[in-house]
């Protein structure tokens, strides 16, 4: 007999219910905070990318900004990767809840493919680890600048 076969009190449901919902709502917010700080990630990275070429009052602080540009991307890598191990952690909560709840698959049913082309995963890996070389790069530049 598996778990969501036994007999479960309607309190039991109820419980289970509650835990459902609220790990569907933190998993919808991780989603969306992730994308928010994506988006802040790039505004930023665009406005001192920008100051760093445009502004010539700036540049006598060209490593400083870069060294900037690289640490921020570091800790914005670390934010997104830990956002999304949330994420992770909050969906197997909510498949456990199904199961017990004997809906298996009403979230993200296991039957569905993924959609063809690069993972969402992957993309954000490789748009951090672009923009990260992109900084050292500069960096390297302007060390090497006479």
């Amino acid at each position: 007999m598996t778990v969501h076969q036994h007999h479960l009190d309607q309190i039991d449901i109820e419980v289970l219910l509650e835990l459902y919902r609220q790990a569907c709502i933190n998993a919808r917010t991780y989603l969306s905070l992730r994308y928010l700080r994506f988006a802040i990630f790039i505004a930023i990275n665009a406005i001192i990318g920008a100051a760093t070429f445009a502004i010539t009052d700036l540049h006598p602080y060209h490593t400083f900004i870069a060294i900037f540009g690289i640490i921020m991307t570091i800790l914005f890598w670390i934010l997104d990767h830990r956002t999304q191990l949330f994420y992770d952690l909050k969906c197997k909560r909510i498949h456990a809840c199904e199961k017990l709840l004997g809906v298996a698959d009403y979230f993200v049913p296991q039957t569905q493919e993924a959609p063809a082309g690069v993972p969402v995963r992957l993309m954000m890996h490789l748009i951090f680890a672009t923009i990260l070389i992109a900084w050292l790069t500069v960096e390297v530049l302007f060390i090497l600048q006479p």
